[in-house]
């Protein structure tokens, strides 16, 4: 089965996007949401395979909600919107679906036809990431109203002292101290550093954003994500010798086995 949610702010289009995916058998719509709010929760609490998004939403864009999702918990993603303006070329290069609304039958099968091929070859979170950084790349390449309307999308990073994280900001550089910061995940050549309920998105390295990070409270969990330790509120064990970290935002991270011991001694508290 497909886990698929459905986000958009206008309740029709959210019961006419059941309504059609109700016609296929291995779909399970397991929510409907309304705000990008609600849906990052659900996200975190559901780790669906597919969400179908609108673009243009109150209080938070698609394509800030985007950024906000953690690398490895990153589902598919297939924009719906009415809006033909935004960039279609430019995820078209990435193989991304965009179904513009009122949405087809015939489009939906389309997309849920490229859905299941994408999943026969996906790799696991090595693919969820690379999803990411190409939905991140996408907005890159995308005209400027499409850059405001994502969020903060920064350039490269620069030095910014011991107690603060610089990242370039096009002609202006934004020095993001580090108990602001809550967690970062990588995506592709894009590091998304999420600080006080924003998302600032910069081109690093992980390795060159660890150094950079060196004297702050900082560890890394997963292949892909560096957390505030501070920041953590609670630490719940999975299957496979996982962990799972609560954060003080309500954010969830996967703690990989790889890196287990970077958080065994929060356990003893």
């Amino acid at each position: 089965m497909i886990k698929t949610l459905v986000i958009d702010d206008e309740p029709l289009a959210l019961d006419l996007m059941q309504a059609l995916l109700a016609a296929h058998d291995d779909v399970d719509v397991l929510g409907a949401y309304r705000s990008g709010g609600q849906a990052l929760q659900a996200i975190g609490e559901l780790q669906p395979d597919l969400i179908f998004l609108d673009i243009q939403m109150p209080g938070m864009s698609g394509f800030e909600l985007i950024a906000h999702i953690a690398a490895e918990q990153m589902p598919i993603v297939v924009f719906a919107t009415a809006f033909d303006s935004f960039a279609v070329e430019a995820f078209n290069v990435h193989a991304i679906d965009y179904l513009l609304k009122p949405i087809d039958p015939e489009r939906i099968a389309d997309s849920l036809n490229r859905v299941r091929a994408k999943r026969k070859i996906s790799g696991g979170d090595a693919d969820s990431s690379q999803h990411k950084g190409q939905l991140l790349d996408a907005l890159y390449r995308s005209t400027g109203d499409l850059a405001s309307a994502s969020g903060r999308l920064a350039g490269d990073g620069i030095g910014g002292g011991k107690d603060r994280l610089a990242i370039r900001d096009g002609a202006e550089v934004r020095l993001i101290p580090y108990d602001d910061i809550d967690w970062i995940d990588a995506a592709g050549d894009y590091m998304c550093v999420h600080a006080v309920g924003q998302t600032h998105i910069m081109r690093c390295t992980m390795n060159e954003l660890q150094r950079r990070l060196s004297q702050g409270n900082f560890a890394r969990i997963h292949r892909s994500t560096v957390v505030n330790l501070s920041k953590i509120v609670k630490v719940k064990s999975l299957p496979r010798g996982e962990s799972e970290l609560l954060l003080t935002t309500g954010a969830r991270l996967k703690v990989s086995r790889t890196f287990k011991s970077e958080i065994n001694a929060l356990k003893r508290f």
